[in-house]
């Protein structure tokens, strides 16, 4: 999928966002409520966590960049414990959606579904993080078959990847034939990435493609 920013990038951004900023963001929503913890423990604990659970991803993603044959089982094993005993911040999210996609890579749709799903119980749907969630729930959706379900995720939430959610749709449309529809979905993709100074690569060809293939039925009407 060709977009400003696919999915992985986006999760990147995600992840660099939350090294510079969320352990402030942290502290500023456990300042609100110290008024009825201790402060000073509960910063101490907090802080712990996070450094405790950006060391355990940090270890995912040496296993993801190594390669090697037995990095599925061990990017597996460090996944599910760091959801296991860190389930309350960023980093879970980050390692079922790692597991995810190590799902579909394996052709096992209703594994990736759960996944995604247990990630959106933890984080909340109009968060940027929420709003990728579901972008990858949608085309996981759509590949069970269950268009419905993926077309309703992408015209409900889409303020943070307008062109993603726009382009997905589109994908989804082409596979139903429903290529009229299609073809509004990635002008509207194109048009985002344009406002936002970026190319739309791929998006050019699909649209061209889509606009051959309905030609000869504009002629005839």
């Amino acid at each position: 999928m060709a977009d400003h920013l696919d999915d992985d990038e986006q999760v990147e951004a995600l992840k660099r966002w939350w090294d510079e900023n969320g352990k402030s963001t942290m502290a500023g929503v456990v300042l609100a409520v110290a008024g009825t913890v201790g402060w000073q423990q509960y910063q101490g604990w907090s802080a712990q966590q996070a450094e405790m659970a950006s060391d355990a991803w940090g270890a995912i993603e040496v296993a993801v960049q190594s390669g090697d044959s037995g990095s599925i089982e061990t990017i597996n094993a460090l996944a599910e414990s760091l959801k296991d005993d860190f389930s309350g911040t960023v980093y879970a999210r980050f390692a079922a959606l790692q597991l995810a996609a190590l799902a579909v890579e394996a052709g096992d749709l209703d594994v990736a579904e759960s996944e995604l799903r247990w990630a959106l119980t933890k984080e909340g749907e109009n968060s940027e993080l929420g709003q990728l969630i579901q972008l990858r729930l949608a085309r996981v959706l759509a590949d069970q078959g269950d268009t419905t379900a993926a077309l309703t995720i992408l015209d409900s939430n889409k303020g943070a990847y307008p062109a993603a959610y726009a382009m997905a749709k589109g994908d989804i449309l082409v596979s139903e034939g429903r290529h009229v529809e299609a073809l509004s979905a990635y002008r509207e993709a194109r048009a985002v990435l344009l406002a936002l100074g970026n190319p739309p690569g791929i998006l050019d060809t699909k649209i061209t493609s889509l606009e051959s293939r309905l030609a000869p039925a504009e002629e005839a009407s």
